[in-house]
């Protein structure tokens, strides 16, 4: 599944891409994955494209609904202008190959001659037309994504504090916290020296702070690096982000670690990879 930096940086890409761009067709090729009358914004023109916890907005000039989008674990977003090509979410063939293909399930066209492709292999994302007020009255109630102001290292450890969960679960728990996946939380850990199977009450003020540093800092470079991309296709055509270059323990199980050269681990929390040195992550 995309992960934030993935669905940040796909987000910022077409935020610069299709804002001011008018909707000339939607066609609906999966009805499941699209919901609402897809009729309703033709001829609307695209104001802005922006990212919650890792749904994507599209928002219109002088409209009172926008259009969400969640990839879920298969989808992916291209665009496409002539020659140029903008990709993002699950990296599969699709991303250089031609379009439409067997996993479209909705094609964008605008006006200015620029498409939109939405593709989900597993059908389990979805685009969906809903009202701005509801919406953003909705985010208003949800977590703090990491990189939100309202992340502190206070907000961290009263969070921390209520429960005697792995912190790594607790990290992963999208009601506590926004937009940490799998990847990032396994480096995350490892920078800040704690071992995923902590119970997360057993951290110090000193602990959660210093952790609080490392799941910002993954987040960031996550986006600086435009996410991860660990496929074949990651450098086709210099599409996609290159954050798997700078994994710090994740799917690096049997390797030396880069601090102390123990081997480092792997285990199975709540059913995911989990990566760590048994020696640095205490």
């Amino acid at each position: 599944m995309p992960e934030l930096p993935e669905v940040e940086t796909i987000s910022r890409q077409l935020n610069e891409s299709i804002s001011g761009c008018t909707v000339s067709q939607i066609e609906v090729l999966r009805q499941r994955s699209f919901l609402g009358d897809e009729k309703k914004i033709i001829d609307w023109k695209v104001e802005s494209v922006s990212r919650k916890s890792k749904v994507i907005g599209i928002r219109f000039s002088n409209q009172t609904e926008m259009v969400i989008v969640h990839l879920k674990m298969t989808g992916q977003l291209i665009f496409v202008d002539g020659m140029k090509r903008i990709v993002g979410g699950h990296p599969t063939p699709d991303w250089v190959n031609e379009l439409p293909s067997k996993h479209t399930r909705v094609i964008w066209t605008f006006k200015e001659g620029s498409k939109l492709y939405f593709n989900d292999m597993r059908v389990f994302g979805w685009m969906k037309i809903v009202s701005k007020e509801k919406y953003e009255k909705e985010i208003r109630k949800q977590s703090p994504d990491i990189i939100d102001q309202g992340f502190t290292d206070k907000y961290l450890f009263d969070i921390l504090k209520k429960t005697k969960k792995a912190i790594k679960l607790v990290l992963l728990d999208q009601e506590k916290m926004g937009g940490l996946g799998n990847i990032y939380v396994n480096d995350a850990l490892f920078l800040a020296g704690i071992r995923p199977d902590r119970k997360a009450d057993s951290l110090s003020w000193e602990e959660t702070r210093q952790l609080h540093k490392a799941v910002v800092r993954v987040i960031l470079d996550g986006i600086k690096y435009g996410g991860a991309s660990a496929s074949n296709y990651v450098h086709v055509s210099g599409l996609g982000g290159t954050y798997q270059d700078h994994f710090q323990v994740y799917k690096k199980d049997g390797q030396k670690c880069p601090k102390c050269g123990e081997i480092i681990k792997k285990i199975k929390l709540g059913g995911r990879g989990t990566f760590f040195c048994p020696n640095c992550q205490m």
